[in-house]
């Protein structure tokens, strides 16, 4: 196959996959210091205990959707901003496994474009046996586990010796084997009398070979099946958290003017200000402005204080 700088079919379609496995510990401890509770008592040194998880993302908002404002309960907001998180993180992987699958193709096109050479190559010295030689085989490489090997040869010319020339994986053991004992004949791409050590070879009976049965060839189009299938399915998820993000904002209530004006007011000042609009009252502990008629905070789920 291939010998010399001239190229040919070189790399990229074998090797081994390492996995590194290792043990991890994740997890974390939670202190708390100073963490209002219920009672309006203070710890200042504390285990776990969170009373009110409050997070930025499930407070109440008002936001501008079609045109028109609406306001998203704490449910909407949570299920809102989780759902923009996820539709980034598909997006990412979309991006990821559509370059994947673009790069597999690539590595089709180039096993289809030196097939095509080397097997003009082998079919030409086929007729002429002054652009044959026999060549030695050194080494021999199997692909992951497929069964199907490569080998490694040299071979000498009038002006050295070239000893990078290799196969497809196209070989079984018991064919490296035999090639090992009584050697390989060559197809070179020039006549042997007038080479050097940049001639280009590939073992004869590659003349033959069929592609779809290389265990490169086989590995890329499975390379091929699967990331073009994880790219759709990807895009597809990301497409259904488009549709349920807008759902979330087109069928959330049109806001009413104290929630705007709470909204602009910035619903995190929890104490700033001790006047809420009429017909509201403002949670003590996160600050998020809530109808009368509650008797737990949108923002944080705690209790209202009389």
């Amino acid at each position: 196959m291939p010998s010399g700088s001239s190229g040919g079919h070189s790399g990229g379609f074998g090797g081994g996959h390492s996995f590194h496995g290792g043990s991890g510990h994740y997890g974390s401890s939670h202190s708390s210091f100073g963490v209002r509770q219920p009672n309006g008592s203070s710890s200042s040194y504390g285990g776990s205990y969170h009373p009110y998880p409050v997070r930025p993302w499930y407070r109440p908002r008002v936001v501008v959707f079609g045109g028109r404002q609406v306001y998203l309960d704490a449910g909407r907001a949570s299920s809102a901003s989780i759902l923009s998180f996820l539709f980034v993180i598909t997006l990412i992987a979309t991006a990821i496994l559509g370059f994947m699958w673009w790069g597999a193709q690539d590595d089709l096109d180039l096993i289809k474009s030196d097939y095509s050479v080397y097997q003009a190559i082998a079919k030409n010295a086929a007729t002429k046996p002054d652009w044959q030689t026999t060549g030695k085989v050194f080494n021999w490489q199997e692909y992951e586990s497929s069964g199907k090997y490569r080998i490694e040869y040299e071979f000498d010319t009038p002006k050295g010796k070239v000893d990078n020339g290799y196969s497809y994986f196209v070989y079984t053991w018991e064919q490296v084997m035999d090639m090992k004992q009584n050697g390989v004949v060559l197809a070179l791409d020039d006549k042997l009398v007038n080479t050097n050590t940049n001639t280009d070879s590939v073992p004869l009976d590659f003349k033959d070979a069929i592609m779809e049965e290389d265990a490169g060839y086989i590995d890329t189009i499975n390379k091929i099946n699967g990331t073009r299938l994880g790219t759709f399915i990807m895009a597809g998820i990301s497409a259904l958290l488009i549709v349920s993000y807008v759902l979330i904002n087109a069928t959330a209530k049109k806001a009413t003017a104290e929630q705007i004006a709470a909204d602009k007011q910035g619903s995190t000042a929890a104490t700033d200000s001790k006047v809420a609009p009429a017909g509201t009252w403002r949670c003590e502990y996160c600050g998020v402005l809530n109808d009368n008629g509650k008797e737990r905070c949108d923002g944080c789920g705690a209790k209202r204080q009389k």
